[in-house]
């Protein structure tokens, strides 16, 4: 296979580099082929303006969807931009390599994302989401942190991961058609010592040895949605609660296990935990609260759960 990693880090030395330099290592010993996109090594413009084309749609007013548009049908990218597109468009793999800063991804890694994700090119045209240049290949987010897990977590301090790193499942890998797999995180990776570090990058090679195998992130298609993807959700959305019936050994970790397949699958939008008296709850989507009851009751969660299921009204933004 072909992975393609963007790498978005200043310091060559730094955890984030020995990720992928090991991850680069132990693919290529696999005989898979490994492209980097040093992107600080590689001076990469991040700011996105006319020096993205060698060509001109409208010389008196930068409208970029247009530029690119004009571009992709006139051979008219700048070489960087034309490089990495070519790279996106060959990869079986997407991972994104980065530090988390404010919250959010490097300004260089933003910066190819504005640059490299063309209209035209990469997509539109209905070729967006199912249908996007990613095929449902898989793409990953490898991201270290300053911070530990409770900060982030659903009593932490800071955001929850889920809505930090949203733009990028979502906005970059899913909308233009890569399964978004769960993210591999290094959390405070200063406050590890050398043995920490070592087992993180041999974790993160297995990782990407076994891609097919890690869990997806829910990625739902624009064909269950009006209008093509415009307009609101055709499923109906429910409220579902429920209370642990039966307990034994290793029961909570499988059921944890069966709500990330279901996440993946795009049954399960959003879970929650009440570790207090066994009892807990989910947002979910199904064609009808029958077919939604039949799909818990068949996965890992049935024959030791109660399950109440409530549908919910959606509503579009004013």
């Amino acid at each position: 296979m072909r992975y393609f990693i963007v790498h978005a880090h200043h310091e060559p030395r730094s955890f984030s580099g020995a990720l992928t330099t090991h991850a680069r290592e132990k693919l290529f010993a696999a005989g898979h082929e490994v492209v980097v996109s040093d992107l600080n090594a590689m001076h990469f413009d991040p700011v996105s303006d006319r020096r993205n084309f060698t060509t001109l749609a409208d010389a008196h007013y930068l409208k970029q969807q247009a530029e690119e548009q004009y571009a992709s049908q006139h051979d008219g990218f700048a070489p960087d931009v034309e490089r990495e597109i070519r790279k996106l468009e060959s990869c079986d793999v997407l991972v994104f390599q980065f530090p988390l800063w404010w919250f959010g991804m490097p300004a260089i890694l933003k910066g190819w994302c504005d640059r490299v994700l063309a209209m035209g090119r990469v997509y539109g045209g209905g070729k967006w989401y199912e249908h996007g240049i990613g095929a449902g290949r898989p793409a990953i987010v490898s991201m270290t942190t300053g911070g530990p897990p409770p900060m982030y977590g659903s009593a932490g301090l800071n955001p929850q991961l889920t809505g930090i790193l949203a733009p990028i499942h979502h906005g970059v890998f899913w909308f233009n058609g890569f399964r978004p797999a769960a993210p591999f995180i290094t959390w405070g990776v200063s406050r590890q010592d050398a043995g920490q570090r070592a087992a993180r990058l041999e974790r993160w090679g297995d990782c990407l040895l076994n891609i097919g195998e890690r869990p997806a992130l829910p990625h739902l298609p624009a064909s269950t949605f009006s209008e093509g993807g415009i307009g609101i959700d055709i499923m109906p959305r429910y409220m579902v609660s429920w209370t642990r019936t039966r307990g034994d050994e290793g029961r909570e970790d499988r059921e944890r296990a069966a709500i990330t397949r279901l996440r993946g699958e795009g049954v399960v939008l959003d879970a929650w935990d009440a570790t207090h008296g066994g009892r807990g709850g989910f947002v979910a989507r199904a064609e009808s609260p029958e077919a939604l009851r039949e799909r818990l009751e068949a996965s890992e969660l049935g024959g030791a759960m109660e399950f109440v299921i409530d549908q919910l009204q959606i509503s579009e933004p004013e």
